[in-house]
């Protein structure tokens, strides 16, 4: 069954804009739905997509009186069975943001870019993947996978738009954060390749270089520790 396509008002950059996006519950969800009730699954979704909206009104009362951890468990609820609303991931990461849950951020932050390109809207993409490639570099040296893995998908997608520049500005981004901590950097080839990430950057990269017998030092210590994916 087509994913039904939904309107949602946008008002990023002082104008209001109709986005056209994916309803698609998540595939879990949709799994759980369809056991059993297959004839009355279009009665079940709309009772989803009904809760997502309550969901998301009572998160905002929430965030508004100032209960943002309350309202961000609301949000991630509605997200995670919506999955295929850009905004709603992306303000779910916004809060996780706002409240220094960096790692969940990321999260959301990525499943924004992911279902804004589904929606066809891939240059609104950008904003919420370079977020959550720029929150993995502050968290280095714990995220150097989460680097590499957004820092390629940052120049693909780049690359993608016609951005040319702006994925090399990337990618010396990318190499410099890493380099800066002692990791492996990304090669070349990444920034000319469209494949997936995992087949674009060797088994290894943004990992720690190995220490010697005799590196004992406090600061070696911890980057073996700490660095290592």
């Amino acid at each position: 069954m087509k994913p039904r396509q939904r309107e949602v008002h946008d008002s990023a950059g002082g104008t209001q804009r109709k986005l056209r996006i994916s309803g698609r519950v998540s595939a879990r969800h949709d799994s759980c739905c369809r056991d059993g009730v297959t004839d009355d699954w279009p009665r079940q979704r709309r009772l989803l997509e009904e809760q997502v909206e309550r969901w998301t009104a009572e998160a905002k009362k929430l965030s508004e009186a100032g209960k943002d951890e309350a309202a961000l468990g609301l949000y991630r609820q509605a997200a995670d069975v919506l999955d295929g609303a850009p905004w709603l991931q992306h303000r779910t990461a916004e809060l996780a943001r706002k409240l220094k849950q960096n790692d969940v951020a990321i999260g959301y932050f990525r499943r924004a870019a992911t279902a804004f390109q589904i929606a066809d809207f891939p240059t609104r993409a950008v904003a919420p993947l370079r977020t959550g490639w720029s929150l993995a570099i502050e968290g280095l040296p714990g995220t150097s996978a989460l680097v590499v893995e957004l820092g390629v998908e940052l120049m693909q997608l780049h690359k993608r738009l016609g951005f040319s520049a702006d994925a090399t500005v990337t990618f010396e981004r990318t190499n410099a954060a890493l380099r800066s901590r002692g990791f492996s950097e990304i090669p070349g080839s990444a920034l000319e390749s469209s494949r997936p990430v995992s087949e674009t950057v060797p088994r290894g990269v943004g990992t720690a270089p190995a220490l010697g017998p005799a590196a004992h030092s406090p600061a070696q210590s911890l980057t073996k520790v700490f660095g290592r994916r």
